[in-house]
């Protein structure tokens, strides 16, 4: 099982408890996990398997936008080659102000 292992030099910034929404068949599915912020790269970890189902260094993030699925607060993180990872969860509102502390900018929807 992979767990999430800080680099030579890294520093974290945050983590916390959400989901990572992604397509399975014709809906999107939500995945339990953990998201981790350092000041290299942005990761996500599933909760059962430990297995990374995003893992973005700093310079593949072109932005995040910040919108709602249902009452609660989705960050989506668009990588530089067109993909999108949306999260919901507690730390919605820290991961925006992680992502704006490292220089990510945050893009319209």
């Amino acid at each position: 099982m992979a767990k999430f292992q800080l680099q030579a030099g890294e520093t974290l910034i945050g983590k916390g408890p959400m989901s990572l929404y992604q397509k399975q068949g014709l809906t999107k599915k939500p995945f339990q996990g953990k998201i981790y912020v350092t000041d290299q790269r942005v990761c996500f970890y599933m909760d059962l398997s430990g297995t990374a189902l995003m893992e973005l260094t700093l310079g593949e993030i072109k932005g995040f936008t910040v919108g709602s699925i249902l009452l609660a607060t989705k960050v989506t993180i668009q990588s530089k080659v067109g993909e999108s990872y949306p999260l919901t969860g507690f730390p919605a509102k820290k991961l925006q102000g992680w992502l704006a502390q490292l220089g990510v900018p945050k893009l319209s929807e």
